[in-house]
């Protein structure tokens, strides 16, 4: 098959599905309106949590690559963030505009669209390190991404209280202690805990398509230029350096390399909603980044599978 073909297959098997569901999120809510921000708030506090819990249990990884994992998604984050500043002081960029578009450049959708891109690209086999992706991912948003949106208006210790207030982390805790030591949960427990992992990657691609439905559009055309480009091209780019840099081996540098090419988070828009911080031109990078995703999305795939 030839370049053209291959990659064609490769968004129509395992990135259409993705879209489809989005899409299918975008019109209920379009029709139906309702209240996206308590489904959000289901997929935060037991969808995520349930999935990253029994994924890293079922997955045995060393201190060694979780700290490896650790360390490219912080470098990779770093890159993009001193692009970012540069960029934004050749612009004249306010402080504003300059943190937005800088959250909207380091911090990917690792869940709702990263979970199930992984496990359909790659297999289910290699949700364990796009978990750990993502945990280390939402670390950054609480605490670099408030302190980057708010650190004039909300207190250290404030911002401290909301990411010790997230399941997440202490999913992340357990799961990295039960993979590193390779112990196990009672089976009725982890059984459930599947189960409800299972329950996200539907229900986060129909919050995703929902969350979509409700932005206002594209504004600051510069600015969104500049992150869908961070985004969706360097970063996938930067952490190839990076892989190749700390020497990963090969199936963990195809998960931290597609997982390094989806779209800004969802959590950015609602963090500068939440804070109102710039949050038309967070919605907008949110929005821009995904609908142009496919096509980088696509080719990113087609590179990590041959």
């Amino acid at each position: 098959m030839n370049f053209v073909g291959t990659l064609g297959l490769i968004f129509w098997e395992r990135v259409l599905p993705i879209l489809l569901i989005i899409l299918l999120g975008f019109g209920f809510q379009r029709r139906m309106k309702v209240d996206a921000s308590t489904l959000n708030r289901v997929n935060l506090f037991l969808f995520v949590p349930a999935l990253t819990l029994s994924r890293l249990a079922e997955t045995t990884l060393s201190v060694q690559t979780i700290t490896i994992v650790a360390v490219a998604v912080l470098l990779n984050a770093a890159s993009l963030w001193l692009l970012c500043w540069i960029i934004g002081r050749l612009m004249v960029w306010d402080s504003e505009t300059q943190a937005t578009v800088t959250l909207g450049s380091m911090l990917g959708n690792s869940g709702n669209f990263g979970l199930p891109l992984i496990e359909l690209v790659l297999g289910r086999q290699f949700v364990g390190y796009q978990a750990l992706v993502l945990a280390f991912n939402n670390v950054l948003t609480f605490t670099v991404g408030v302190w980057l949106l708010a650190r004039s208006k909300l207190p250290l210790a404030e911002a401290a209280k909301q990411v010790l207030s997230m399941p997440l982390i202490y999913a992340v805790l357990l799961g990295i202690f039960l993979s590193a030591t390779q112990k196990t949960l009672p089976v009725p427990l982890l059984t459930s805990l599947r189960y409800l992992g299972d329950g996200l990657i539907p229900v986060a691609l129909l919050t995703l398509g929902m969350q979509l439905a409700e932005q206002n559009g594209l504004k600051n055309g510069s600015g969104i230029i500049l992150a869908t480009v961070l985004r969706l091209i360097v970063s996938p780019i930067s952490m190839l350096a990076i892989v190749q840099l700390l020497g990963i081996q090969p199936e963990l540098a195809r998960v931290l390399i597609l997982g390094a090419s989806v779209p800004t988070a969802i959590n950015t828009a609602l963090l500068a909603i939440e804070l109102n911080v710039n949050p038309n031109l967070a919605s907008a990078i949110v929005l821009a980044t995904t609908l142009i995703c496919p096509i980088t999305v696509t080719f990113t795939a087609f590179l990590v599978t041959q």
